[in-house]
This record gives structure tokens, C-alpha cells and sequence, in this order.
């Protein structure tokens, strides 16, 4: 499904909206990185109070058994600090999947499909990006029909081309967000090695853990690149949730110009901010070059969080 029709910005006043969002999906890209970060604070949460309220690793003197669950009190409390360690990660690789990556499967002609929740915001991206690609068309002199001519924004959602592509792009997405899972796995276990040989506290282990997901008072967790740099699990996976909306955009209004078999079109891109010099040098070079639509489909993003849109060359008058 998509979003709510009231929900989706109107294109009325071009010039002005352009000069904000190009792409307008800012909407779409806010909504899509708040639940990103949500989610992974959820993940915070339920470590502080593994280790400190349930106490996990069995780090606190023992004063009464609860029947509380998830993990459970003392549930990786092993004589091996490596035992611990091990219990305490495949926990959390259950988590990550239940919360972050949040696989639920689903029946399709008595076949097991698998549906993530990142689905919804990249598939109604797409959505936006046949539309606009319409309207532009129409804009520039092509003789094309509205989307409601030609069986709605589902009917163009389920041809061909566009099914192929956006399977793609949804595997993308979730391919993204597993690697940033996998990299913060290694990250909390390395953390997390280090503090139980350090003889630290529950909640010092759990402030240590929560730091390398969402980079709040990291102090000296020695997670940095070989060129010094590190960014935080929640803050990456942010910025792939603004990325791929783009993506998803940018690709469904290409292959929309391409399906609609308009002869000769050429596409311009036009990279349009509100003038607060956040476009990069790299973006600024190609405004208003002109290129075939084989070689725009992957045109953007250029950079993570690229707000470059491509527009049909308008039709020479004779």
C-alpha cells in the first residue's frame, strides 16, 4: 500500500516547491528516517534493560528471581566471559531482526513471500516518481495520458518493467540495512568484549552498548576508521532511509519516460535547493546537462542524501 492520498504534497505552485524539494518526497524521506530512528532506539531499550533491569550477564548481587522475560533475568549469566558474550549477541540478532529489519511473512498464491517494513516508504516513493514523471512530460509538450486514464497508480505500479525495478529496489534497501546491522553487531561485540574484561558495571555496559548504536557520550570506544571517522548505526541507517527514497524516486520517473515510449526524449538535470549552498560542487557541475534516459537511470543519488530530480528536455517548437 501507499501512503494516504491527503498525505502526498500536491504539485500546484512548481517554483516555489521546487526551490525547497525538488523531489518532494521530504515529507516521505522525514517520515521514513523518524521510524529508522525509532526503531533503533527501541534496540537501546531493550539492551539498557537486559543488562541493567533484568540483569543478563548476572553482574549484580543477587537479591530475588522475577519472572520477567526478554531475555529473562540472569539468562546469560555463564561462568565464561565468552559464553556470555555469545548468548548476549544471537539475543540481539533476534531483536535486530523483530525490530529493525522486520521480516514478516506472508502467503501469495500459496507461495511464502517475505514483506519489510521499509517496503512501504521505497514502493510509495516510486509511486510519486511515475507520477511525476507524467506531469512533467505533459509540462514539457508530450501528448501523454494522466495517470487516472490509463487505470490508476496501481495498474502502472503492476507493469512489467516497473515490478522488476522496484523488487530491486526493495532488496536494496534491506541489503543496506543489514550491513549496517552487521557493522554494529561487530561493534557492540568488540564494546562489549572489552567492558566484561574491564569488570564494568551493568550500567556502564549498557551505556557502552547504547553509544555505539546511536553515538551519544561515546567517550574513547576506539571504533574510528583508519581515517578517523565513525558514524553511528542509527545515524547511518537515517541516512540510507533519505537516500533510497531518492533512489526509488529517481528511478521510477526514468522508467516511467522510458515505458511511456516517448521518441527522442532527452532528460535535463535539474538541481534545485532553496539557495542555502547546500548543493555540492559535484551536483552544481552537472546543472542543466543533457542526457539520454539509459544514462540518467542511475544518475541519482550522486552522494548520500542527494536531492537531484531529472526533467524531460521540453519539445522544440517547429
Amino acid at each position: 500500500m501507499t501512503l494516504p492520498a491527503h498525505k502526498i504534497p500536491q504539485i500546484t505552485n512548481y517554483r516555489a516547491i521546487s526551490q525547497y524539494d525538488p523531489t518532494r518526497t521530504l515529507f516521505l524521506r522525514n517520515t521514513f528516517a523518524r521510524q529508522m530512528r525509532v526503531r533503533f532506539n527501541k534496540i537501546c531499550q531493550v539492551i539498557r534493560r537486559a543488562i541493567v533491569t533484568d540483569d543478563c550477564f548476572g553482574l549484580q548481587p543477587l537479591i530475588m528471581e522475577t519472572a520477567l522475560k526478554s531475555p529473562g533475568r540472569r539468562a546469560f549469566d555463564f561462568p565464561r566471559s565468552s559464553d556470555k558474550i555469545e548468548e548476549f549477541m544471537k539475543w540481539l540478532h533476534e531483536m535486530e531482526r523483530s525490530g529493525i529489519l522486520e521480516l514478516e511473512t506472508m502467503q501469495q498464491i500459496g507461495t511464502g513471500i517475505e514483506k519489510r517494513w521499509s517496503d512501504l516508504y521505497i514502493k510509495d516513493s516510486y509511486a510519486r516518481g511515475i507520477q511525476r514523471a507524467r506531469w512533467e512530460l505533459a509540462k514539457a509538450g508530450y501528448e501523454v495520458a494522466g495517470i487516472e486514464a490509463t487505470g490508476g497508480i496501481a495498474a502502472s505500479l503492476a507493469m512489467p518493467f516497473h515490478v522488476d525495478r522496484l523488487g530491486l529496489l526493495y532488496s536494496r534497501t534491506f541489503s543496506e540495512l543489514k550491513g549496517v546491522t552487521a557493522a554494529m553487531d561487530q561493534q557492540i561485540s568488540r564494546v562489549l568484549a572489552q567492558a566484561v574484561a574491564d569488570g564494568e558495571g551493568p550500567r556502564q555496559i549498557a551505556r557502552l552498548l547504547v553509544s555505539t548504536i546511536n553515538g551519544e557520550g561515546m567517550g574513547d570506544l576506539a571504533l574510528t576508521d583508519k581515517l578517523g571517522r565513525f558514524i553511528p548505526a542509527r545515524a547511518r541507517a537515517e541516512m540510507i532511509a533519505r537516500t533510497e527514497v531518492i533512489r526509488s524516486f529517481h528511478q521510477a520517473n526514468v522508467q516511467e519516460m522510458m515505458n511511456y515510449g516517448v521518441a527522442g526524449v532527452y532528460v535535463k538535470a535539474e538541481y534545485m535547493t532553496a539557495g542555502d549552498g547546500r548543493v555540492c560542487p559535484r551536483c552544481a557541475s552537472l546543472q542543466g546537462k543533457i542526457y539520454d534516459l539509459q544514462e540518467a537511470m542511475n544518475l541519482i543519488p550522486k552522494h548520500p542524501r542527494c536531492r537531484c530530480v531529472v526533467l524531460p528536455k521540453e519539445v522544440e517548437k517547429q
